[in-house]
């Protein structure tokens, strides 16, 4: 096999009960991911022994009981900077990606804490932008209501802007230290910022050094033309949900992000496209889809999915019971292609033909979020090779539907398949997360506004 040009980048998000909203209930698992420091730590030194690039920590802002049962993890969450602090403390070369929502906080306490991260891990930090959803969020922050889209945007892109002058307020040798002289800092490389824009006012400078990567990388998610455009010009990595679309949609995709940033003066290589992919992995086909179908089986669907069902088959099903073969109650020759893939795709995950109308309403349900992939080591690494080499993914985020166990799975079975096909590394060629991702760390720009000053006309 010929070496590869190019290797696969691995980011492990963390949702701590297991992605599946049913994982806690799972004998040997844990209802108290989110707030288990010894869990949440063994996920993220497990993900560094993989020679993962990086641990992705997602935020909310709310928790709502009732999402209690389609997403648990939505009811807690643990506080993003805290626990990258925290997991930078006990891993030595994983990146931490850590969340921020930029409508609800301020840029310079953002960037004196993502800095202080970032010098505290030694370079391995990464910001995520979000701009929010929950509505309910509005409340906690003493505003009477949310956003709109084109607002949350509109400040986010001013945040960024005081984020990335802020990191650059002091050059890298503005601390001089000199026992001679006793001059402690350079106060000719230490810069106000002195941002004036609609939305923020920053004098700047911060009072922490230059973040040891420069620039943390910029990582944002969303499918809306806004979301598209702020990652064409600032973001360095793009977390996307096109593994849902299949894998023709998923290269049209990850073409028109990658076709996006020209206009903004970058190359196709300085953003890296990352899409989310659900893995269930064991030894054998059978362990996986039995484990699979497990876990499906304790999903609450409710009136909901069934409605939701019927809707795409055309066909009412709210009085039709769950454990009735699918084919039993409506023909599906001459489906839609919407529904008939759907049922493909349950066949295919459940390994077997007469799939129930409870499993493909749970399929349906799950597979609205992310790409689910079931079956072997080999299986798996097939899937994510597939998408990797025709053009849909950079690499891909991993979302284990049980912790700690669906993170073990993946970097026992399928980490050392993938290095035995030459697309994942065996060991960290640098130290940063800028190095893992292949990214050259920039020159702070008001050194090199001097150096250009200098040079004589």
């Amino acid at each position: 096999m010929s070496e590869p040009s190019r290797r696969m980048h691995l980011g492990l998000t963390i949702w701590p009960t297991g992605f599946h909203p049913a994982a806690w209930r799972i004998p040997g698992s844990r209802s108290d991911g989110n707030s288990n420091p010894a869990l949440l730590q063994q996920a993220a030194r497990t993900a560094e022994r993989g020679v993962f690039d990086f641990f992705f920590i997602g935020d909310r802002l709310v928790g709502l009981t009732a999402s209690q049962f389609a997403a648990p993890n939505e009811v807690l969450r643990p506080e993003a900077l805290t626990l990258a602090a925290n997991i930078a403390g006990v891993t030595e070369r994983i990146g931490l990606i850590t969340t921020i929502n930029t409508t609800y906080s301020d840029p310079y306490n953002v960037a004196r804490a993502t800095a202080t991260i970032d010098h505290l891990s030694r370079g391995r930090v990464g910001l995520n932008i979000v701009t929010g959803k929950n509505v309910e969020a509005a409340r906690n922050f003493g505003r009477e209501q949310h956003w709109d889209n084109a607002r949350r945007y509109d400040w986010a892109t001013e945040y960024i802007q005081v984020l990335r002058l802020l990191w650059d307020s002091w050059e890298d040798d503005a601390r001089v230290a000199d026992p001679a002289t006793g001059q402690f800092v350079d106060p000719e490389r230490v810069h106000r910022i002195d941002f004036q824009g609609e939305f923020f006012s920053v004098a700047g400078p911060l009072n922490v050094e230059r973040p040891v990567q420069g620039q943390l990388p910029i990582v944002n998610a969303g499918a809306s033309e806004r979301s598209r455009e702020l990652g064409a010009e600032y973001s360095d990595l793009r977390f996307t949900n096109s593994s849902r679309l299949g894998l023709a949609d998923a290269r049209a995709y990850y073409a028109d992000l990658k076709g996006r940033l020209a206009q903004h003066g970058r190359e196709p290589s300085e953003q890296l496209i990352i899409p989310g992919m659900a893995v269930y992995v064991a030894e054998t086909e059978s362990a996986a889809r039995e484990a699979y179908s497990t876990l499906q089986g304790l999903l609450e669907t409710g009136t909901a999915g069934r409605a939701q069902l019927s809707d795409v088959l055309g066909t009412d099903l709210a009085a039709a019971r769950g454990d009735a073969p699918l084919d039993d109650v409506v023909e599906l020759a001459g489906l839609p292609p919407e529904a008939s893939q759907l049922v493909a795709s349950a066949r295919e995950l459940y390994g077997h033909e007469r799939v129930t109308v409870a499993e493909v309403t749970a399929a349906l349900v799950r597979g609205g979020l992310f790409k689910e992939v079931v079956g072997s080591p080999t299986k798996v690494a097939d899937v994510l090779e597939e998408w990797f080499s025709t053009g849909a993914a950079d690499g891909f985020m991993i979302f284990p539907p049980r912790v700690p166990h669906g993170v073990e799975a993946f970097v026992d079975l399928v980490v050392p398949e993938l290095q035995r096909r030459g697309l994942h590394h065996r060991e960290y060629a640098g130290t940063t997360l800028r190095d893992h991702l292949g990214l050259r760390r920039p020159r702070n720009r008001f050194t090199a506004a001097a150096a250009t000053a200098a040079v004589p006309e």
